[in-house]
């Protein structure tokens, strides 16, 4: 179970593309969860979602080992702690992020991402605010702020679940950090199911609870439309995503993976110009400063630090 954790230029460029990857998935998760949410509720939405990419990665665990993937011998009662807070509770809330704003407000919300990611890791970690990174971050963010207040129309209505976002990047970026400490010697595949399935028994359990309870109202929705777009959000997005998190954070730090999340503001108006609404040159400009900002950081950081394992990883 030993942990590809070869930090090469060769591994160090695969995790930016990777990176890039990463985020049209997640980004393409913002404007899917709102559709479904019109005919499911929100912790369905989450649960179900979730549900097919546990499953997803289930699969793959089982054909790289060759056996059923989930062992006693595992660390449980860790994989529980990171499963609940890194994925029940970071997924439940995007969720009602995007249920009390909209799937555009909620993924440039995440544009927040590399500063409170960068705190975040200052403060559990220590890790070192590098200049380059601290000016990239800076960069990047003021491009998502561009993004943000471009909007299609010059402007975005802000509803109140963007500090939910903000909520879930700090409690990401934990979760992101110990589980590379937590599991040091698994396979990023494994790191990313391992977690996922614990956190989809929380899930469950909120369900089961809240129908028990009575103050949950559960509407499924089993019409074709809604069911792709959950298996797409959690097979594709959640799944593949989560995986190249994952990889790309063992390979480079969670402070410059931080940053790519800035890219999502880009592929929510790739996504609007593929269905006929064109970007305004603002939003344009914005995500040339995010890529900007990105590079900049990543050439700073190899400057003054020679690719190695990231600081966190001790």
């Amino acid at each position: 179970m030993a942990a590809g954790n070869d930090c090469s230029l060769k591994n160090v460029v695969i995790a930016h593309l990777g990176f890039l990857l990463m985020v049209s998935l997640w980004g393409a998760l913002f404007p899917a969860v709102e559709q479904v949410l019109k005919t499911w509720d929100v912790v369905s939405t989450t649960a179900g979602r979730h549900t097919f990419a546990v499953l997803a990665l289930l699969v793959a665990l089982a054909i790289g080992e060759r056996r059923f993937p989930l062992h006693r011998r595992f660390p449980w009662r860790r994989l529980m702690l990171l499963g609940f807070f890194g994925m029940t509770v970071t997924s439940l809330l995007t969720t009602l992020s995007v249920s009390l704003s909209s799937g555009a407000s909620a993924a440039i919300a995440s544009a927040t991402n590399p500063i409170t990611s960068a705190i975040t890791a200052r403060l559990l970690q220590n890790v070192p605010l590098l200049p380059g990174v601290a000016a990239g971050a800076a960069i990047s963010t003021i491009g998502g702020l561009v993004s943000i207040f471009a909007g299609h129309n010059g402007a975005v209505e802000l509803g109140g679940g963007e500090l939910l976002i903000v909520v879930s990047n700090v409690i990401w970026t934990w979760y992101s950090m110990m589980a590379q400490r937590w599991l040091k010697g698994y396979s990023q595949l494994q790191i990313t199911g391992l977690t996922a399935a614990p956190g989809l028994v929380g899930l469950y359990a909120v369900v089961a609870i809240g129908a028990a309870g009575g103050w949950l109202d559960i509407r499924i929705d089993l019409s074709p439309l809604p069911v792709l777009l959950i298996i797409f959000a959690g097979a594709v997005s959640v799944a593949v995503g989560n995986f190249l998190w994952h990889f790309g954070v063992s390979r480079v730090g969670v402070t410059i993976a931080a940053m790519y999340n800035n890219l999502i503001p880009v592929v929510a108006v790739g996504i609007a110009y593929w269905a006929g609404t064109e970007p305004s040159l603002l939003q344009l400009v914005g995500g040339a400063i995010i890529i900007a900002g990105v590079l900049f950081a990543q050439i700073m950081a190899m400057r003054r630090r020679p690719v190695q394992p990231a600081a966190f990883e001790a």
